[in-house]
């Protein structure tokens, strides 16, 4: 069974949060989702508070590590010794993917170094400043690394996701559930061209 890696720290962004763990907490007999934070509870932007799995440093153990976003968190945990120096990745074994500006990680951690990534339009500048070609696009993908920009891309990353970890039937089954009445042809589509395209 597939460990899924849900990254977070104080000051996160609710929706990119809470949608992804929704998103991937539908199919828990294919796989294993578990927040990794420095703490043992985060504190969202509006104040939500979120209990962790586990501490950051397991992300080691995860076949697939997703990076949560906040325009206040983020900052704060890019300066933060201990959750910066316990993020030891291996983009040749494990699949690994950003929401908005969670991209700022994988910025720091050397993943976007000469490849094109996305974020948040917001973010955008930011992170054209660190030197990252920074795409217009909802999904980028580079091997084993994806960046997805704004909060409802969030449907093309889980689905990438997905994808990459099963196949494309699969990835339906997890976004059934979410997908508006009477669209499901319509995102099919959408979802499908956005990752071919990434």
């Amino acid at each position: 069974m597939y460990q899924i890696a849900i990254v977070i720290f104080d000051h996160f962004t609710d929706v990119d949060f809470f949608l992804l763990r929704d998103i991937l907490g539908r199919k828990s007999s294919d796989w294993t989702v578990k927040v990794l934070g420095t703490k043992s509870v985060h504190t969202s932007t509006l104040g939500m508070e979120v209990k962790t799995d586990g501490h950051v440093r397991e992300v080691t153990e995860a076949d697939a590590v997703l990076f949560s976003s906040g325009y206040q968190g983020v900052p704060a945990a890019l300066n933060d010794t201990e959750f910066m120096s316990a993020l030891k990745l291996n983009p040749n074994q494990q699949l690994i993917g950003s929401i908005c500006a969670g991209a700022f990680f994988l910025a720091k951690l050397g993943l976007l170094d000469d490849v094109p990534a996305t974020t948040h339009p917001d973010a955008k500048p930011a992170l054209e400043a660190e030197g990252i070609c920074v795409l217009d696009k909802p999904l980028v993908v580079n091997g084993n690394v994806a960046t997805a920009g704004g909060c409802l891309s969030q449907m093309y990353l889980t689905g990438w996701l997905i994808e990459r970890l099963y196949d494309a039937d699969k990835r339906r089954a997890t976004h059934r559930q979410l997908i508006p009445a009477g669209q499901s042809e319509l995102f099919d589509t959408l979802i499908t061209q956005t990752i071919a395209e990434a």
